[in-house]
């Protein structure tokens, strides 16, 4: 009997056997011997005892090294070895490397002749130096270096797979398979001179390992804060235990023991007052920052260790706070101050007993809320400046001028910020110093505020940053703790894995990109193959989608956890290759899908992770149906046998594509047809088409939104929308107003949310025939009632959810805009806390062109169309943000047709209660900051 392996080989006068759960059975076709599958190979005339044995061996190997191990032909006794049916993906390193991680050096004798499998891993030029290179790495347990080596041993020679031998990393640098890699480093090396290659892999290494190192540090020091976020819990405590400091002043200036609302009314804080608070700020923040530092401490170099290398910034801080107790609370639960946990701390830490398990679980919850009372003091600080700049001058500069210098001789300086370089913070140091030299050229001063960027840098670095990133010029805080990397251009090789960044450079290869001359850097390298004009021409254009394949786009597949989503252009293929870490972005796929003779799918689990990658082509006919042409799971490997199957009958489900009928000429016209009624054609035709594509614009976005909205109308997600359809504008305006004013949704994200449009977005996604034959399909994004016809459209499910969302967006905004015309504190409090350019615009167009009664300050002078600030803009660029956000100020409720009118009579003008100090060119520069 004739058996076909894997690989081509046909094995003649044995049997396979696979383990199936009524005991051994023999491989003879069919259901029963899926293609790749692990079986035992042996004598046709085995006892049953010998397979049983066998398939021990077998299933042990499978499970320590995967089905691919088997391909090995490792030895399983009695004459049987490990194979693997034809039809498995890969090549015979993959095997070897397999099988060899699994049996362990000490066993590598059962994978047969040393040479022989040192020759499947690195090719027939392998040399002894290699193989001991090789036998040293597998032994020490370094198999990424020994996955990588197999991988390049097609692009490097001998002496430099030695030097890939020796490196050292986590096993997960090189995911997937060899075979793979080594596909993609061919590609991506085709042109690079062999002697270069090695530079650029081991430049490629360090990166890598440089990525995942900050990745593993961030996570580590994330780890020690508490998974409930506990800010708003703080902020209630701080702000009664700040009521009782208020109320003890009052009693003790005014002598009274129990002050009437009266005696509120016409109390006036004395300067002690003022300076106390900003006394207790410096405390708090340098309170926060002990706990910071110390958190990080311990996540880097354990709790003894940790703990010693903290002790004396956290002792320092209790000699700066003698009062540290001061907001504890009595019932044991959450301190109003951080000065609280430092100084318990402290107290155990200088009893002198062992770091032992008792005071680790008395010091780890004390650090736990170290994020979030920093989180506390920040806002505290803005809010103290806010109050006092421009009113308490005299406080300002009496408290600003104390001494640091007991403070810095206990704790120093952080090497992230040295005080010779710094220059303060001018909107808030300039009141606080006057015109004091720079620190450099003198002793550190409260006034300096150095201290305060030391707790945002202590924040940044808990975050896994080396230091906060300053904004200056943009409002408070100045200085982010945690600054979102750079979005990378598609098709921009990632980091994440050494496979992930090789597939990547390999694709921009595919798609034209020229290895740069001279690049000896993994940097230049892919940044030169990026330069080219061909990648960006490669990117451009829409495909093809076949009907059926689209009305399935957002389709769940039964059986699978898994939905689908349609590649409608060359950019989405280029988002799927960046994490999946195959070509699916290659020329090949791109024409084709262009052409519409492939669809091509991504498969989403729950999470909305991306699991596989499909090409599907029609079948011939076409009105057949489809055929899955290709599926792979990340780095190519194969998808889980239940997910193949059960997309393979979802495809197999598909209907096929009718080709278009030929004309029959008439002789004689027709007769004319009866009138039929609109309303059933028009949600015949449209409903089925435009509700899957607002259900898709929906799962994009609607989960996220509708957590806003729920936050707006304080009810859960499911009920947020029909609470708040049924407000009317009164009513809506004091919901927003109530969100805003307690900050259960800032700003910034209700007017994002607001934004969100799945149903206008699906009617512009609608083929244009079908929009101008029913042209009353805009009254969708009006306000009701809507005519009949359209009634019955929106009644369905999938467009029911899109179009109250759209509505309720619409409405919220202009409940934002009632706010801002008549200048209510909680939008100017938001807007000069943290805006957008486009919200800011839209308001500032809304403003100018109702020109309310309210205190107004020029932006513009009238018949100018040059705005100050940075980045420059202009009201006349067509393409400029201000001709953007006209549409946004009509939802607000301007008469945008007015605006060039206001504008020329009184010129762009804002609220003055939006400006702080540095005016329009410091409100603009924070619109701008978090970009």
């Amino acid at each position: 009997m004739k058996v076909r392996l894997a690989g081509g080989v046909v094995a003649t006068d044995l049997a396979a056997w696979t383990a199936r759960p009524s005991g051994p059975e023999r491989v003879t076709g069919g259901p029963s011997a899926p293609p790749g599958a692990a079986v035992a190979l042996g004598p046709a005339d085995a006892a049953d005892e010998d397979v049983r044995r066998a398939l021990a061996e077998l299933s042990a190997l499978v499970g320590a090294g995967g089905p691919a191990a088997a391909g090995a032909g490792v030895d399983l006794g009695d004459g049987f070895r490990s194979a693997r049916l034809d039809g498995a993906r890969g090549d015979q390193r993959d095997a070897v490397l397999a099988a060899l991680r699994a049996l362990g050096l000490e066993n590598a004798g059962r994978l047969g002749d040393r040479a022989g499998f040192l020759v499947a891993l690195f090719g027939p030029s392998v040399t002894r130096r290699v193989g001991a290179a090789a036998a040293k790495a597998a032994g020490d347990g370094r198999w990424a270096a020994l996955h990588l080596a197999s991988a390049a041993s097609d692009v490097l020679g001998p002496e430099q797979l030695e030097r890939v031998l020796g490196l050292d990393g986590p096993d997960d640098a090189v995911p997937g398979a060899p075979s793979v890699l080594a596909g993609y480093l061919g590609r991506a090396f085709e042109g690079v001179p062999r002697p270069r290659r090695l530079d650029l892999l081991l430049d490629l290494w360090s990166l890598v390992l440089d990525q995942r190192d900050r990745s593993a540090r961030r996570a580590r020091r994330m780890a020690t804060q508490g998974r409930r976020d506990r800010l708003s819990d703080l902020r209630e405590r701080r702000a009664r235990h700040e009521d009782e400091l208020v109320v003890g002043w009052m009693t003790r200036t005014l002598g009274v023991g129990e002050p009437t609302l009266a005696d509120a009314a016409r109390w006036i804080p004395p300067d002690g007052y003022w300076h106390e608070q900003l006394v207790r700020m410096f405390e708090d923040a340098i309170a926060a920052t002990a706990l910071l530092r110390t958190a990080v401490a311990v996540a880097d170099h354990g709790y003894e260790e940790g703990l010693a290398r903290s002790a004396p910034l956290i002792a320092a801080v209790v000699e700066q706070c003698p009062a540290w107790g001061d907001g504890r609370r009595r019932d044991g639960g959450l301190p109003s101050r951080p000065t609280v946990h430092a100084g318990e701390i402290h107290r155990r830490l200088s009893a002198g007993g062992p770091v032992d398990a008792r005071l680790v679980g008395f010091v780890k919850p004390r650090l736990t809320r170290a994020r979030e009372f920093a989180l506390l003091v920040i806002e505290t600080v803005e809010t103290v400046m806010e109050r006092m700049i421009g009113q308490r001058g005299d406080v300002l500069r009496d408290w600003g001028a104390t001494g640091l210098g007991a403070w810095r001789d206990a704790a120093g300086y952080g090497a992230a910020r040295p005080p010779a370089g710094w220059d303060g913070i001018p909107p808030w140091t300039g009141p606080l110093l006057g015109d004091r030299e720079p620190l450099r050229d003198r002793e550190e001063l409260a006034g300096d505020l150095l201290w305060y960027v030391d707790l945002i840098d202590a924040l940044a670095q808990l975050h896994g940053h080396d230091a906060a990133r300053s904004v200056d010029g943009t409002g408070a805080p100045w200085f982010d703790h945690d600054p979102p990397p750079e979005d990378p251009e598609p098709l921009t090789p990632r980091l994440g894995s050494v496979t992930l960044a090789v597939s990547g450079a390999a694709q921009l290869v595919e798609l034209g990109g020229v290895p740069p001359k001279g690049a000896r850097t993994w940097t230049a390298f892919t940044e030169g193959l990026a330069a080219g004009t061909a990648i960006s021409a490669a990117l451009t254009g829409g495909f093809q989608v076949p009907p059926p394949v689209a009305a399935a786009d957002g389709a769940a597949v039964p059986g699978a956890a898994v939905r689908v989503r349609v590649a409608r252009s060359a950019r989405d293929l280029a988002e799927w290759s960046d994490y999946m870490g195959n070509c699916i972005a290659g020329p090949a796929y791109i024409d084709d899908a262009r052409d519409g003779r492939v669809a091509l799918l991504g498969l989403y689990d729950g999470k909305g992770v991306l699991v596989a990658n499909a090409e599907i082509s029609p079948l011939r006919p076409q009105s057949r149906g489809w055929r899955v042409s290709e599926i792979a799971a990340r780095f190519n490997e194969a998808p889980g046998e239940e997910l193949d199957r059960a997309f393979r009958a979802w495809v197999d489900a598909l209907p096929g594509t009718r080709p278009p009928e030929a004309p029959v000429t008439e002789e004689v016209p027709p007769a004319r047809p009866a009138r039929r009624r609109a309303a059933p054609r028009l949600v015949e035709e449209v409903g089925p088409v435009l509700g899957d594509l607002a259900r898709a614009e929906w799962d994009a976005s609607g989960a996220a939104v509708l957590e806003v909205f729920a936050a707006l109308a304080a009810t859960p997600p499911d009920a947020a929308l029909t609470r708040l359809r049924r407000l009317g504008s009164a009513q809506l305006t004091a919901a927003v107003r109530r969100a805003l004013d307690t900050r259960a949704v800032p700003l910034v994200r209700l007017w994002e949310a607001t934004g969100a449009r799945p149903l206008a977005a699906a009617l512009g996604g609608l083929d244009p025939v079908l929009r101008e034959r029913y042209d009353r399909l805009p009254l969708l994004l009006g306000e009701p009632p809507l005519p009949k016809t359209l009634r019955r459209l929106v009644a369905g499910p999938a467009i029911a959810g899109p179009y109250a969302l759209d509505l309720v967006g619409r409405r919220v905004r202009a409940a934002i805009g009632r706010l801002a015309v008549r200048d209510d504190p909680v939008v100017a409090r938001a807007v000069g806390h943290r805006t957008t350019e486009p919200l800011l615009c839209a308001l500032t167009v809304l403003v100018t062109c109702a020109a309310p009664e309210i205190p107004l300050a020029g932006v513009v002078p009238p018949r100018k169309v040059h705005v100050p600030g940075y980045p420059a803009t202009t009201l006349k660029d067509e393409d400029g943000p201000w001709r953007r956000a006209l549409p946004d100020a009509a939802e607000l409720g301007a008469d945008t047709g007015s605006f060039w009118d206001a504008v020329a009579g009184r010129g762009l003008r804002v609220p003055a209660s939006w400006l702080g100090a540095g005016g329009w060119t410091a409100l603009w520069a924070r619109a701008h900051a978090h970009h």
